[in-house]
């Protein structure tokens, strides 16, 4: 590898990290940290602590005089367990062990982590921890480039204070993040320049292969660090299958000869028997080794697939596999706010897509970073959950979505209902941000009630599963960002499977009735719902059934079942729509089991509306602009911005009493075009809070004024005092309660330009 002498011996240190002979080599030689063997007693320590152990901590190595400390944990798992760790590091940091590095091993000392805690201000005071992954499965180039900043040698006299700031420093995520990206433009613009058969003139079409192409090979970096894909023997499976291609003379082409085998052979067919009518073990294992099958529609051939003039070079191959794979390593363990991995996680999948690829940015696309997904996602599901607990109080309420306690509601079991029955859509969901975000906070809620209650709860894949299929809902106008989507959800259901040894991970489901390609706004007002009566309602009924077994069918059964709900959507639409089919997304008849309504006659329509709408300047759009005037006359004006309509359809698609949460620019409170929305919000909803970020860089590329928008769509109750923060920070923001104007006001939701309450 490339860099300064002491990285590349970190580098081969980590090649081969196993006992605690390296440990000691990095840190006593190569680290100049003063070597230290003090053992820390467990004594008085719980159990749930003191077991995960094989035995004491020891304070491995120091600086500063003893007032930094290298603390060494070794588990007594064969596996690192993130929870045993902080379970350690909680303890640890309790006994007055604050300015440490921990690093915490396997029983056998074969796989490591290395992890840095420093406390954020901005939550409380809470532990951000940040690991650093090391073992023969991981790719070592970004681990020894960060712990080559550690030498102490480079802070001669340094207090315990800047070697923790160092460290704080060497762990950062954002520079890997800012640097991966660097490297994936790079690396993407390169294969595609590369890739040949493909018009010059389709630019379009070649951007799309390529990004297919990305797509699979990413999602194949990220699960072969479950050990699902095996060649010869080898879990580090795409450089296995790459060396032996290489090493094999017979094979001419790399994506021709190996990967379209492995796509449509192996992880798209059932393996006992593949389409060629050879016995798993055979030819195939010889050509692409031991892989499962894995459906879901990410390895279906589509037309560029079956079109053999399209060449692949070996060029384009090898410069994703050693300049962007061998680079960087990738971790299938799904961070947090609090607690994120030092390496390339599956979210990227959605940052390098929203930022990077499709150029998103053109139609007014950008990332929401993860703070404030979780924000949001709280922010509704509080609202949601409020409405639907009357005898719940709000702070009992607040404390269950925030800090996950349930200790204080007086009906969990109704809460475990509204959790299970709770629809949740986000009209414009890109790359799938806030699906994620929600999909990770109902399971926590979940969970929570679960282990509150001393219940035997299901595997987090199956709630996960069980989630996805019941709670969500996404569209969007991009069909890759619908993939991507679709991607994410399989990959943060992938992480939670553990099977016995050598056990196959069942089939991807069909995601393809939950995350739909559409127009969301050029279909006509989807409010009100659909008109049942008996033989209506048992087409929806019947719809909702096939949309369930459909997730997870696979072969023929998925070709009848998708053929069978196409027949029944058309025939719903005939008696949704006397006057014909309608154009754009068809919200009643695409999502008919959630506009059906409930028995007692409330219409239908969804709890919860939560996006990142597109930033996009009304110049920009004047051709559906006669369409958005008849779709939304009460928010339109000629001069609105996209986003304003996004609004009015959120209001349509919302049932009563359902929560709306958006991030979008501040403007409408103020500028003319936003009157007509302020009048609507002011008269059918009552907002819950406001969150302004002014001109913080909440989106890196954009400046866009953004703030965090929260209402119920009309609420009986009067409500409490909207409460309005003025965020100093990006991290999740504390609530400031503040009275707002009340509707009879001139501006009927703020009176803009505000002035921000003394301290906020």
């Amino acid at each position: 590898m490339e860099g300064t002498a002491l990285q590349r011996r970190v580098f081969r240190l980590l090649e081969n990290f196993e006992g605690l002979d390296p440990l000691r080599r990095l840190f006593w030689s190569e680290l100049n940290y003063d070597r230290e063997n003090a053992p820390l007693s467990r004594r008085g320590w719980p159990e749930t602590a003191s077991g995960v152990l094989a035995e004491d901590p020891v304070v491995f190595a120091a600086g500063a005089d003893g007032g930094f400390e290298v603390i060494y944990c070794r588990l007594d798992s064969a596996k690192l367990s993130l929870q045993a760790e902080r379970r350690v590091m909680e303890k640890l940091h309790a006994e007055g062990h604050d300015r440490a590095l921990f690093v915490f091993s396997d029983t056998g000392r074969v796989r490591w982590h290395f992890v840095n805690a420093r406390y954020s201000t901005e939550e409380g005071r809470r532990r951000l921890y940040r690991r650093i992954a090391v073992g023969p499965e991981e790719e070592h180039r970004t681990a020894s480039e960060r712990i080559a900043m550690l030498d102490l040698d480079c802070l001669e006299g340094a207090s315990a204070l800047d070697i923790q700031a160092r460290h704080d420093e060497a762990f950062a995520v954002e520079p890997v993040t800012n640097e991966f990206f660097r490297e994936y433009a790079r690396v993407f613009a390169r294969v595609e320049s590369l890739i040949e058969g493909i018009a010059e003139d389709a630019t379009e079409r070649k951007r799309l292969f390529t990004q297919r192409l990305f797509n699979r090979l990413m999602f194949l970096a990220f699960i072969q660090k479950k050990g699902w894909l095996r060649f010869d023997g080898d879990a580090n499976y795409l450089p296995a299958l790459w060396k032996a291609y290489r090493r094999d003379e017979h094979d001419e082409n790399f994506y021709r000869d190996r990967l379209k085998l492995l796509f449509f052979t192996g992880l798209n067919t059932p393996n006992e028997v593949d389409v060629a009518g050879i016995n798993d073990g055979g030819y195939t294992s010889e050509i692409f080794g031991d892989v499962p099958y894995l459906n879901g529609g990410l390895f279906e051939k589509g037309d560029d697939d079956r079109d053999d003039a399209i060449v692949v070079p070996d060029a384009a191959i090898k410069t994703i596999f050693e300049d962007l794979f061998g680079r960087f390593n990738f971790t299938v363990t799904e961070s947090t706010p609090l607690d994120v991995e030092v390496a390339v996680d599956p979210e990227m999948l959605g940052r390098v897509f929203e930022e990077l690829v499709t150029g998103r940015h053109e139609t007014g696309s950008y990332y929401t970073p993860k703070p404030i997904v979780s924000f949001m996602c709280r922010e509704a599901l509080k609202g949601y959950l409020g409405a639907r607990l009357p005898h719940d109080s709000p702070e009992a309420v607040k404390r269950f979505v925030e800090e996950h306690d349930p200790s204080g509601l007086r009906n969990p079991e109704g809460a475990l209902e509204a959790l299970r029955n709770v629809t949740v859509c986000d009209p414009a969901c890109g790359s799938g941000a806030y699906l994620l975000g929600m999909l990770h906070e109902l399971l926590d809620l979940r969970s929570s009630l679960f282990a509150a209650r001393s219940l035997d709860p299901i595997s987090n894949y199956e709630r996960k599963l069980e989630i996805i299929q019941k709670n969500l809902y996404g569209v969007d106008i991009d069909t890759f960002a619908v993939n991507i989507a679709r991607l994410r959800l399989w990959l943060s259901l992938v992480v939670e499977f553990e099977g016995e040894e050598d056990q196959k991970p069942p089939p991807l489901p069909n995601l393809d009735f939950k995350i739909e390609t559409g127009d969301s706004l050029t279909a006509p007002d989807p409010s009100g719902g659909l008109e049942l009566d008996m033989v209506r309602d048992e087409q929806v009924s019947r719809l909702e059934g096939l949309k369930g077994a459909f997730l997870k069918a696979h072969g023929e059964e998925k070709k009848r079942l998708r053929s069978e709900i196409g027949e029944l959507r058309a025939g719903i639409s005939t008696w949704a729509h006397p006057n014909g089919k309608v154009s754009g997304f068809d919200w009643q008849v695409e999502f008919a089991e959630v506009f059906a309504g409930d028995a007692d006659g409330t219409a239908g329509g969804f709890d919860v509306i939560l996006t990142n709408p597109p930033y996009v300047r009304m110049e920009l759009f004047k051709e559906i602009k006669p369409t958005l005037r008849k779709n939304f006359p009460e928010v339109h004006s000629d001069r609105a911005d996209l986003y304003v309509y996004f609004y009015g359809r959120a209001l349509q698609l919302l049932r009563s009493g359902g929560m709306l949460a958006f991030i979008s620019s501040n403007k409408w409170f103020r500028a003319g075009y936003g009157k007509k929305l302020r009048k609507l919000v002011a008269d059918i909803t009552h907002v819950t809070s406001i969150t302004d970020f002014g001109d913080l860089p909440v989106f890196q590329s954009a400046t866009a004024y953004p703030m965090i928008f929260t209402a119920q769509k009309e609420s009986n109750a009067t409500g409490g005092p909207t409460a309005f923060t003025l965020a100093k920070s990006l991290d999740p923001p504390s609530t400031l309660t503040w009275p707002l104007s009340s509707a009879s006001e001139a501006n009927p939701c703020h009176p803009m330009p505000y002035t921000a309450p003394t301290g906020a």
